[in-house]
């Protein structure tokens, strides 16, 4: 018997659902690294990082990650909202947030009808300044 390849198993796992914060990322992030400054800003708020059904289904982020209508549907105290549109499969998942944040460059995204407080600006611009005055 020949060992033909080894693929470690995956032991971190997300939960939404008991997330306290929630950072989540769209297609307006433009690519999947930028899911890297999504963690970061997740991990100083102490939360999870979330994502939409078309971030998934580009491969950027795996399912377990998905808030809507056919991934979590999550409550957390916070949600941030980033480079997501808004689509109604979406916010059935994260409306009822106690707080919610949206940022998008579009500023008649549907997300912003739900959202507490919006920024309109490009995302990555924004949520760099946000973790630079949170490390303040």
């Amino acid at each position: 018997m020949e060992i033909a390849d080894f693929i470690p198993l995956a032991t971190q796992t997300v939960n939404l659902v008991e997330a306290d914060v929630i950072v989540s990322g769209g297609r307006g992030l433009g690519k999947p690294e930028n899911f890297a400054l999504l963690k970061e800003l997740a991990d100083l708020l102490g939360g999870a990082v979330g994502a939409s059904r078309a971030a998934v289904d580009s491969g950027w982020m795996p399912y377990p990650h998905q808030v809507g209508q056919t991934g979590k549907t999550v409550c957390p105290k916070l949600y941030i909202a980033v480079g997501i549109s808004g689509a109604v499969q979406h916010l059935a998942g994260m409306q009822s947030a106690d707080c919610i944040i949206a940022i998008n460059k579009d500023k008649d995204a549907p997300i912003f009808q739900v959202a507490d407080f919006g920024f309109v600006g490009d995302a990555m611009e924004i949520v760099t300044e946000l973790i630079k005055q949170i490390k303040k």
